[in-house]
């Protein structure tokens, strides 16, 4: 079991740590995804499986999944984030996913230009994360079917928006494997 800290020095201590943890975890998932989607043969970005059956994401092909993160980060989470410490409790929509992808035709983009520009974005959002006040973190919104949440809880759900998206990629992989006969190595 962790220790927690009983002073308030100390918990102010944590919660600065914990701010540096997500923002590292953070930084991290556009290698991380990357290193997946580097295992997906280039002719097969686009493939979906005919039984989706399990999946723990959203329903995309490995180039869809890559395409979706970039438009989550700026169309949805920077702009919930500025939104959130800019207005008095705002009101932030929820995305739809599948709606983006026909709207920027996933399957015709470039998948290192969306790499490029997902890493950018990312970059951006934790640079303007680490340069928050504290106070700023317990800011608070309403957030479609969460309810009330604070800048960390948007933060948290972005981390584990990334969390399911390679838990997706791996199960793509698995699925490639599976129904192509790819024998795709574990990288």
């Amino acid at each position: 079991m962790v220790a927690r800290p009983s002073s308030a020095g100390g918990h102010k201590q944590g919660n600065r740590e914990t701010r540096l943890t997500l923002c590292t975890t953070l930084l991290a998932m556009p290698e991380q995804f990357e290193r997946l989607l580097a295992q997906v043969p280039a002719d097969q970005l686009d493939w979906e499986p005919a039984n989706w059956a399990g999946t723990p994401a959203e329903r995309f092909s490995a180039r869809g999944h890559l395409c979706h993160l970039l438009d989550i980060e700026t169309q949805g989470y920077q702009l919930r984030f500025r939104r959130t410490l800019e207005e008095s409790l705002p009101e932030l929509a929820s995305l739809d996913g599948y709606q983006l992808a026909r709207d920027n035709q996933y399957p015709l983009q470039d998948t290192a230009v969306q790499l490029d520009r997902f890493r950018t974005a990312r970059l951006q959002t934790v640079d303007w994360l680490k340069a928050l006040p504290s106070s700023a973190w317990a800011r608070r919104a309403r957030y479609g079917g969460y309810g009330e949440v604070t800048l960390d809880g948007l933060v948290r759900l972005l981390v584990s928006h990334d969390h399911q998206h390679l838990a997706g990629m791996q199960w793509l992989l698995m699925r490639l494997n599976a129904d192509l006969r790819l024998a795709l190595p574990l990288e």
